[in-house]
């Protein structure tokens, strides 16, 4: 009677055993998911914190420019030489950014 409670004892434990591994093994996969996740999410933040910055540095260029020319006659010519400045830039930004 001894013997038989004790190979069921083993049995059980097996089984149990079985389960961790295998939850393990589920966990271990969930893990490597979420920090690719992760990983994937912090170039994201990290790229739309650069657009950002692009886009408030512009922002702040165009209201000096305003500012600054503000009832002059060629201010649309500056503005417009401004504007194509900042294309440039921004092409030169994007190809070295590939």
């Amino acid at each position: 009677m001894d013997q038989k409670k004790l190979i069921y004892e083993m049995t059980a434990l097996e089984r149990k055993v079985e389960l961790l591994a295998s939850q393990h093994h589920r966990l271990r996969e969930e893990l490597r998911q979420l920090k690719d996740e992760n990983s994937r999410l912090r170039s994201t933040v990290e790229e739309k914190e650069e657009q950002l910055d692009h886009f408030q540095k512009t922002f702040k260029l165009s209201k000096i420019v305003d500012n600054a020319v503000a009832g002059q006659t060629d201010t649309t010519e500056l503005k417009h030489t401004i504007n194509e400045y900042i294309r440039k830039i921004d092409k030169c930004i994007a190809q070295i950014s590939q």
